[in-house]
């Protein structure tokens, strides 16, 4: 019966050594939301960065599929220094698909929204303006012509 035993005892031992033990206890931990100081030195870090060191930032997470709520940010502010529309809408789109922002932080978000909402329609605005000037000036230099071609020729 010993012999039986020992060999329970020696093949349980063998089994649990192949067993995976958790490294530690096992709670679900609430992901970390973004607070206002952790966003504030983003936009810091960011307006400090170089045109080429955006760019070459930029494309790195333009190249990640899978962004986190921090990455997410870093995108909005880089495309925020952009100097598009296209850039501005993606940054307000971007900024818009954050969720989990600490209630603290989320002024400071609703505030850069609304100053991508500002400058988005002021590039608008500024290019219908270039427009209708451009078409103005057209219109002066019609006008230019036919007064020139309506004036006779006094010399006699």
């Amino acid at each position: 019966m010993t012999f039986k035993s020992t060999f329970l005892a020696g093949l349980l031992l063998m089994l649990g050594a192949c067993a995976a033990v958790p490294e530690g206890p096992t709670t679900t931990a609430q992901p970390t939301r973004l607070d206002a100081t952790a966003l504030l030195s983003e936009l810091t870090r960011v307006a400090s960065l170089s045109p080429e060191q955006r760019r070459r930032e930029l494309a790195g997470l333009e190249g990640e599929r899978r962004l986190d709520a921090t990455r997410r940010f870093q995108l909005a502010a880089l495309l925020e220094r952009e100097d598009s529309v296209e850039a501005l809408e993606r940054s307000l789109t971007t900024l818009g698909a954050i969720t989990d922002l600490n209630p603290r932080a989320q002024p400071l978000a609703e505030l850069m929204k609304k100053s991508l909402k500002a400058r988005i329609e002021l590039k608008q605005q500024t290019t219908r303006m270039q427009e209708l000037q451009d078409k103005l000036d057209q219109i002066k230099a019609l006008e230019k012509s036919l007064q020139q071609r309506n004036i006779p020729d006094k010399t006699p």
